[in-house]
């Protein structure tokens, strides 16, 4: 394993924040991720994709036919999600409620939603989950989806948000489906999280 060159500190604290100490591990990432991350400028960017190539090693690229949501934050996760349509929903409703994208909630969830913090009143209504979600934004550097199970008219994701100033909060989901349908919306989430 190859330790990160000097990319200097912000990008530095930045990849470390996600648990980033290689070239090898930052090779996993695309440079349009890489960009998003708070505290990774043009120039870290530069030296890493030098020391990539130095070890015959490359950013991944994009999947183009997978198009993720737009953020302003850093998405890591695997992209490639076409033959699961529920394993996609759930990355996109991970990403619409991190980044308060209001209309991708609204297609997304069923009108009849419920979502459940254990130890407090579950919210019973998709309008007023967007409500709460959007008066809880977080100014947020990344998005780690570490992973995302689905099955039938169920589904699982957990996770790590972090913050710009590189406070982490740790997610785990329980997600319930309308039904089968690889279309049906999400009628209830329950979430478990640890700041």
């Amino acid at each position: 394993m190859t330790k990160l060159p000097n990319i200097g500190k912000p990008a530095e604290n930045a990849l470390k924040t996600i648990g980033f100490t290689t070239i090898e591990q930052v090779s996993t990432l695309d440079k349009a991720t890489l960009s998003k991350m708070h505290g990774v400028g043009p120039k870290a960017i530069k030296i890493l994709e030098q020391t990539l190539a130095d070890h015959n090693l490359t950013f991944q690229n994009r999947f183009d036919n997978d198009e993720i949501p737009n953020t302003e934050f850093a998405v890591i996760c695997s992209l490639n999600c076409d033959n699961a349509p529920k394993r996609r929903m759930i990355r996109d409703y991970l990403i619409a409620a991190a980044s308060g994208n209001q209309q991708l909630l609204e297609t997304i969830l069923s009108d009849a939603f419920r979502w459940i913090i254990p130890g407090k009143l579950p919210v019973e209504d998709r309008e007023v989950f967007i409500d709460t979600i959007l008066q809880k934004q977080k100014n947020l550097s990344t998005l780690e989806i570490q992973s995302i199970l689905t099955h039938g008219k169920e589904g699982s994701a957990h996770g790590i948000l972090t913050t710009k100033n590189g406070d982490k909060i740790y997610f785990s989901d329980i997600i319930q489906f309308k039904s089968n349908q690889k279309d049906a919306p999400i009628i209830e989430v329950t979430s478990f999280v640890i700041q």
